[in-house]
């Protein structure tokens, strides 16, 4: 549980509780279920940066997270070539 840590200065236990809704229905949507997954990680950093710009709908919240994990994951294939040399 990533934002219900009760010793988190940061955040109230709501503002956590809203962040972690967000994180679970955005993790459940790709179908991570590992904790230790490195794109929970980046969906957890995108839910933070929703919840920091005002954002306070953990539905719009969990899309815009689920969004960006998608427009990274196509930006990652476009990254590589597809046979050696090809320098388009």
């Amino acid at each position: 549980m990533t934002f219900l840590d009760t010793d988190n200065p940061n955040y109230s236990t709501a503002d956590g509780e809203l962040m972690q809704q967000a994180l679970d229905e955005a993790a459940s949507t790709l179908k991570i279920e590992d904790d230790n997954d490195p794109e929970r990680k980046t969906l957890e950093r995108f839910v933070r940066a929703a919840f920091i710009i005002g954002n306070r709908d953990a539905e719009a919240i969990a899309r815009f997270a689920v969004n960006a994990v998608l427009i990274r994951r196509k930006a990652a294939k476009g990254r590589i070539r597809p046979t050696p040399g090809n320098y388009r």
